[in-house]
């Protein structure tokens, strides 16, 4: 979202989070939450908004402004009563590529902004107590400490595994002695995005 200006950046969040409250607000009252003389400010920021696809607006409606996808995924959240969002798979053994899309979500859990879950396949974090048919909920944009298990994307594929960082290497670690550890030469690290931790496993009736 940083190529958003911050006035489009603020109404944006105004708009989510009046939605998440399940209310439509008017564009009087976001002028007055942002300082502005006049409505028409706000109307200048929404029609931008719209151009870049992350505001929709009906015309025959006077308080017609909704939130596209687009709209959600660059505030990096989703809507409230929609819960936490599952974006793609994320291997527990041979790393899978994890798509992002939000097209299903876990309901009966509160979203935050940069949550998310990823679907594990595989027993390679069994003994971390992590099931295959598991859920992993992640919170991007935070630090793993070295020792913790967190969301790893390596070339492009997605694994979770237990972290451990050396001079010379990264080592994502697995909880099942059937498996080999992942390692990655520090040669090879520009390849590696460690994306946060885990915060906790959702599992439901397997």
């Amino acid at each position: 979202m940083s190529d958003l200006p911050p006035g489009q950046t603020r109404i944006l969040n105004l708009f989510a989070d009046a939605a998440d409250e399940g209310r439509q607000p008017s564009r009087a009252e976001i002028a007055k939450v942002c300082g502005y003389a006049f409505p028409s400010a706000v109307s200048k920021h929404v029609d931008a908004l719209v151009r870049k696809g992350l505001l929709q607006a009906d015309p025959d409606k006077k308080r017609n402004v909704s939130l596209t996808q687009a709209g959600w995924a660059a505030l990096d959240r989703g809507p409230a009563h929609l819960g936490v969002p599952v974006i793609g798979v994320i291997a527990a053994g041979t790393p899978i590529l994890a798509s992002e899309n939000h097209e299903t979500y876990l309901s009966d859990l509160k979203p935050a902004a940069g949550r998310f879950a990823l679907k594990v396949r595989g027993d390679s974090m069994i003994d971390a107590g992590i099931l295959d048919g598991d859920f992993a909920v992640i919170q991007s944009g935070q630090p793993v400490p070295d020792g913790h298990i967190g969301a790893v994307v390596v070339h492009g594929d997605a694994t979770l595994k237990r972290i451990q960082r050396y001079k010379d290497r990264l080592e994502l670690l697995p909880e099942n002695p059937n498996y080999q550890p992942i390692v990655v030469p520090k040669s090879e690290w520009a390849g590696v995005q460690i994306v946060g931790p885990l915060c906790f496993v959702y599992r439901t009736v397997h």
